[in-house]
């Protein structure tokens, strides 16, 4: 399936509309409840999915794609459904989505917010090449050799960082 995926996207890169119908129809069901995953909210997992094909069609001469579709649209919509979900954190708390006081796993939601928020605020004060590195591991789920090879770094310049990273959130998490 990879290799007839990645025939596909040449196809796409041409200009072809039926190769990306059938890469869209292949795979948009799928991603909008993979989003769902993360959202909790399937009317905003179709919008995340929408909008990466829009992106993948609007972009599709300069995105290069080296592992297969299926991989890169999977690591999209991840990432982008946590971006999603950490820009609504940032905006507030989601009535919604919460247990009542009075509900015996409010408390456990109550301390994995305050965590996530640590973990989220510790990402944010890392110095600027760690925190792109560590995102790019951890929310784009790219290879260290990735990275290396994205950045211009070596692969040991990419362990050491993602081992600052995790040293320094581990400290900030434990205060």
């Amino acid at each position: 399936m990879a290799e007839v995926d990645l025939l596909l996207w040449n196809k796409v890169k041409l200009g072809d509309k039926k190769a990306f119908e059938l890469i869209f129809l292949s795979y948009y069901s799928v991603l909008c409840l993979f989003a769902k995953r993360y959202t909790h909210d399937m009317t905003l997992a179709k919008e995340i999915v929408q909008d990466l094909f829009v992106y993948l069609w609007e972009h599709r001469n300069e995105l290069t794609i080296h592992s297969s579709i299926k991989s890169y649209l999977y690591r999209a919509v991840r990432f982008n459904s946590i971006r999603s979900v950490e820009h609504e954190r940032k905006l507030g708390i989601r009535m919604d989505v919460l247990p009542e006081p009075d509900d015996p796993e409010f408390n456990d939601h109550l301390e994995y917010a305050e965590l996530q928020e640590k973990i989220l605020n510790a990402i944010e004060s890392l110095p600027e090449q760690c925190q792109n590195i560590f995102k790019m591991s951890r929310f784009e789920q790219l290879k260290y050799a990735e990275i290396a090879d994205k950045l211009n770094l070596s692969i040991k310049t990419i362990e050491a960082q993602i081992s600052k990273a995790l040293r320094v959130i581990h400290q900030l998490i434990n205060q």
